[in-house]
This record gives C-alpha cells, sequence and structure tokens, in this order.
C-alpha cells in the first residue's frame, strides 16, 4: 500500500529555498547556523531537526557528515509506458 506524500510545511519550503540560493551563490550547502539565521530559527538543534526530516523524506541528501555538504535530491520524473506485474 501507497503512502501520500504530505505536503512539506512552511518553515522546510523556506529552508528548501534558502538552501537552493546558497548552494547557487556559493556552491556549497549552508552551516547550520547560516540556515537558522536566514529562515529565522536561533536553536541549532531545531535546524538540525528540520534538515533530517526533509533528509528522511529524500528532499535532501548530504556527501559528507556536515550539513554543509547538503544538495537537493530531484526527484526522477515517472515513467509513461507499460508496466510490468
Amino acid at each position: 500500500m501507497r503512502r501520500e506524500a504530505r505536503a512539506l510545511s512552511a518553515r522546510r519550503e523556506a529552508i528548501i529555498a534558502v538552501i537552493r540560493s546558497w548552494l547557487t551563490e556559493h556552491g556549497v550547502g549552508p552551516t547550520v547556523r547560516e540556515l537558522g539565521a536566514r529562515v529565522g530559527l536561533s536553536s541549532t538543534s531545531s535546524v538540525a531537526h528540520q534538515l533530517a526530516q526533509l533528509e528522511k523524506r529524500g528532499v535532501i541528501g548530504r556527501t559528507g557528515r556536515d550539513w554543509s555538504t547538503c544538495y537537493l535530491v530531484t526527484p526522477e520524473p515517472p515513467r509513461r509506458g507499460l508496466r510490468s506485474r
């Protein structure tokens, strides 16, 4: 049984927008503190929690241990044609 994908909250959408623009400007992801300052979260723990939830949902990934190595995961386009059973 497939689970319906829920829409992201406004805060998580803002985090994704900041990551997208930061990657474009700097070539690497923002630190937790930089991200928190841009979205209005002063607690680094709450920023890390939001990032972990986004990573768990497959919206972002990271190449290293630090969140500054994060990248946006592009969804695969839906396949067309015959489906196997």
